[in-house]
């Protein structure tokens, strides 16, 4: 028994030999862990002296075991948790604390995007907007900016202005939660200040009368825009504004001006000015320089013989008005026209040199023949020319016509027949050809001339074959009539009771003023003139 209580003693001495060592050898572990070491020989050595081969008895149960390896990991992780917690809280009442200053501070201030009469006043203090209506209270005036440049400024005294708000500084910020201020952040908010005026009216409206610009008598009244014509174009004539004043009118905006707190009251800018009704881009106006315009591209040609002319929108502008919205021309404008053109290239009866057969140039003033444009009937005919707004060729109507017409008047032109009196001989020229000639007997010059053929410029005026000449004293039938002074029935035909032509006989055995040929010769010159043929007659 007590050799077995020894060998019991000793193995438990063993045992705690060898727990003491293990023991030691953690210990060791562990002050190397401390100190920096790192190897895990030492430790693998030291644990595997102390348990020999086969031991396999644990010292600890396992959950003591378990417990005892898991410690070192959760500690830190707790404390960092705690840490955590800590930190939350912290900024939590920071944020609290800072939203609670923020708000009490704008419990004293307006918030953003806080607008008074549409000016920013964000984040300003009541006290600031407090100063600045009591600045505006003492040191307010009013000035009027009058067209072409002229200010006037209307001060308290002037009027006894007595202004008082009609809101405060403290009734805005009353309006404003300051604790929901990060709503209002996002929110535009508007006031409206204004001012009640009390003032004398009657010192305003003599102030005003005092100014000059509102002295009526020097007002001018607005003119509408209008259409007209320059240079034969269409054109725009701009609106005037004037500078008229309603004074009803301006009182009742000045009024306006001070209620609303303005400084500055641009009259021009507001209705108290008479207006005019039409404008330079008026639809009315617009369509109405349209229409001109297209009447305006309109030209009429006028073509007398180897004469033209262009009447165009230079000229004819001048003639026309707008009547009720409609371009109307002038009549009497067409007339004077005409007349012109008539006094222009009118011939008839005008004095006109001519050159004779031998040379010789002579002057005619007696003068029936030539162009005479009929005045009566070209004026009703431009009107509808011009009425109708096409582009034409023209020719107006004549009561007189001539043979040629050119520039420089002649409108005798190259074939005509020629009359030398003097010489008793009469002359036929086609193109400038002579043709045919012949002696002749003309009026008689006995009776102081009572049948003397009279000097001029005519015209056959037709011919006829036969025919018979009647007169005061007499009816001669004869085989070929031309005549050439139709109001004194004159003309050329042949008088087969003469034996004879030329000479002296017209002096005292003249005709009753016809030109008398021979047979043969009035049947050949009937051959050769026309109507309208020009007859000169000189003595």
């Amino acid at each position: 028994m007590n050799n077995n209580t020894d060998d019991n003693n000793i193995d438990k001495d063993n045992v705690n030999t060898d727990a003491t060592e293990e023991t030691v050898a953690e210990e060791i572990v562990a002050e190397e862990k401390i100190f920096g070491g790192t190897e895990t020989e030492p430790e693998t050595a030291a644990s595997d002296a102390a348990i020999p081969d086969g031991a396999g008895i644990p010292i600890f149960p396992d959950n003591e075991a378990s417990d005892e390896a898991d410690e070192p990991d959760d500690k830190p992780a707790k404390k960092t948790h705690r840490a955590l917690k800590i930190t939350a809280a912290i900024f939590g009442a920071v944020v609290v604390c800072t939203y609670i200053v923020i708000s009490i501070w704008f419990m004293f201030h307006y918030n953003y995007k806080t607008y008074i009469n549409d000016i920013d006043y964000s984040f300003y203090s009541l006290d600031d907007v407090d100063a600045y209506i009591e600045s505006y209270i003492q040191d307010y005036s009013l000035t009027l900016k009058l067209r072409g440049g002229e200010e006037h400024v209307i001060k308290p005294e002037d009027i006894s202005l007595d202004i008082k708000p009609n809101i405060t500084a403290k009734k805005i910020i009353s309006e404003q939660n300051g604790f929901l201020w990060p709503y209002y952040m996002l929110k535009r908010k508007d006031y409206d200040l204004y001012y009640s005026a009390s003032y004398n009216k009657d010192a305003l409206e003599k102030l005003l009368k005092s100014y000059d610009s509102l002295d009526e008598s020097k007002m001018e009244k607005p003119e509408d825009a209008y259409v007209t014509i320059k240079d034969g174009e269409s054109t725009i004539i701009p609106e005037s504004e004037g500078n008229y004043l309603d004074f009803d009118r301006l009182c009742c905006i000045i009024d306006e001006a001070i209620v609303k707190g303005e400084s500055v009251l641009d009259v021009s800018e507001s209705d108290a000015y008479e207006s005019p009704e039409l404008t330079a881009d008026s639809e009315g106006i617009v369509n109405e320089q349209k229409e001109l315009a297209k009447i305006l591209e309109m030209t009429i040609t006028y073509e007398i013989d180897q004469v033209s002319w262009r009447l165009t929108s230079k000229e004819y502008g001048d003639w026309i008005s707008n009547v009720k919205g409609k371009w109307k021309f002038s009549e009497d404008k067409v007339r004077e026209y005409v007349e012109n053109i008539a006094s222009r290239y009118d011939t008839y009866g005008v004095p006109r040199n001519f050159r004779t057969h031998n040379g010789d140039v002579i002057t005619l003033a007696n003068t029936w023949y030539g162009w005479m444009i009929d005045v009566d009937g070209e004026t009703e005919e431009l009107m509808k020319l011009l009425e109708a707004g096409e582009s034409t060729t023209h020719t107006p109507p004549f009561d007189c016509y001539a043979a040629v017409y050119h520039d420089g008047g002649d409108d005798i032109g190259d074939s005509y027949i020629e009359c030398d009196f003097g010489q008793q001989h009469v002359y036929a020229y086609v193109d400038g050809n002579l043709v045919w000639d012949s002696d002749c007997v003309t009026g008689s010059l006995a009776n102081n001339g009572k049948y003397r053929t009279p000097e001029g410029v005519y015209t056959i005026l037709y011919k006829k074959t036969p025919a018979v000449l009647i007169g005061d004293d007499y009816e001669t039938p004869v085989t070929y009539w031309m005549p050439f002074i139709g109001e004194l029935g004159i003309g050329f035909h042949d008088a087969s009771w003469r034996s004879s032509f030329g000479g002296d006989i017209y002096k005292n055995s003249g005709s009753h003023g016809c030109v008398n040929l021979p047979v043969s010769a009035a049947e050949q010159l009937f051959n050769i003139v026309y109507d309208g043929m020009p007859v000169i007659c000189y003595y």
